[in-house]
């Protein structure tokens, strides 16, 4: 726990020195270097078993390399019997024809383009890149991209749907992204709710009809997905032989409606009467999401596309300075800021340490260990190889 601390904090540091430079555009493109190397030094050489999900995109990878059949046929073709979508087994394909087939190449590859999208879209939304960037590790934000790889492929296109589309009113173009990250993750396709969230009037009136909504949805979830077909499903199986709500489902869903609460209520103390429709649309599908959680945990997922925005929103309003330069955020309670601000990050802080103190087959974090090159033998969940 103390490595992880001390990574952390190290962005704090980076923040810190990077005040030597008057310009503000040398201070940021400062920050996005040194951010990239910790971010692609610490996830891209982790551990085959360090996240939880890694060893399995590790072992397919792995597998794949193994058939000959498999290394003459055309990348562009298409398994059924592999159970992931399409996008991603024509990725796979190719790392593993023209690039590499050695399996920790997925890893590799993953990191990169991974903290290079999240690091574009940190600076197109805030000033300080670093500290950003630490909220969005103590947040659990970063360990759950580094860890879903084949979603957060999925999550960078949103990205860019997001900033070049939804917020431009650009609707066909933010649809025709979303249907190309379903093709990475098939649960991109919830996205598509948000061009429609956005044209409800932001009242507490519709608010609290959209969300009793997500409420009577979540008291018949299992028919609903049954009746699409989901009822063979491993995440159905396991949740419907559940006799009680999920715990973890209902930390995370309270986790959500706090920042989400802590947000609003900041914004009203600053006197902003207009709100941003985007966010307001995605802070609304988050808050759905949220109540279906305790009882379909698996629904989670969803979630982990808008953190990085309602993440950023809160940081806004909570320390402006992070987020705009010369805010326009008055002055004006800056003590209650503060207080929210700490409140919020005591709570993802005491998450961390619950998870990997008494959940540690939630997510794998600690102890963190780099990954040994130089070994000949590498064991990793259920794939094991020589």
């Amino acid at each position: 726990m103390l490595y992880i601390a001390l990574y952390f904090f190290s962005f704090v540091m980076v923040a810190v020195v990077s005040r030597v430079f008057d310009n503000a555009g040398a201070r940021k493109l400062f920050q996005w270097v040194l951010c990239f190397c910790l971010l692609f030094g610490f996830f891209g050489f982790r551990d085959i078993t360090v996240l939880n999900d890694t060893p399995h995109y590790y072992g397919f990878y792995y597998s794949k390399t193994l058939y000959t059949s498999y290394l003459n046929a055309s990348v562009f073709s298409f398994r059924l019997a592999d159970q992931f979508e399409y996008g991603f087994q024509v990725l796979v394909h190719f790392l593993i024809k023209y690039v590499s087939k050695d399996p920790y190449t997925i890893i590799l590859f993953s990191s990169f383009v991974i903290t290079i999208g999240n690091l574009w879209f940190i600076q197109k939304k805030a000033e300080d890149v670093s500290m950003v960037c630490f909220f969005m590790l103590i947040g659990n934000v970063f360990f759950m991209h580094y860890c879903i790889i084949r979603q957060t492929f999925a999550i960078l296109i949103f990205y860019i749907a997001y900033i070049k589309y939804l917020e431009k009113d650009r609707t066909m173009g933010f649809c025709g992204l979303i249907f190309l990250a379903s093709l990475f993750h098939s649960s991109a396709l919830v996205l598509l709710l948000l061009p429609v969230f956005k044209r409800i009037k932001a009242t507490k009136r519709s608010t609290l009809l959209v969300l009793g909504t997500a409420f009577i949805v979540s008291l018949c979830i299992f028919k609903l997905l049954s009746a699409f077909g989901l009822h063979n499903n491993p995440y159905y199986k396991y949740a419907i032989q559940k006799e009680s709500l999920s715990i973890i489902g209902l930390v995370e869903g309270a986790m959500m409606f706090l920042i989400v609460f802590l947000s609003y209520f900041l914004q009203k103390r600053n006197r902003e009467v207009s709100i941003d429709r985007n966010v307001y649309a995605v802070q609304l599908l988050a808050l759905c999401v949220s109540i279906i959680l305790p009882v379909f945990y698996a629904f989670a997922r969803i979630n982990d596309y808008l953190w990085p925005i309602i993440l950023i929103t809160f940081l806004r309003y909570a320390y402006p300075g992070l987020i705009e330069r010369g805010s326009p955020i008055s002055h004006r309670n800056r003590l209650v800021r503060q207080v929210s601000g700490l409140v919020m990050t005591l709570v993802f802080v005491s998450k961390l340490v619950i998870v990997n103190t008494y959940r540690p087959e939630w997510l794998h974090v600690v102890p963190y260990k780099t990954y040994d090159f130089s070994s000949r033998y590498h064991y990793y969940h259920l794939y094991p190889q020589e």
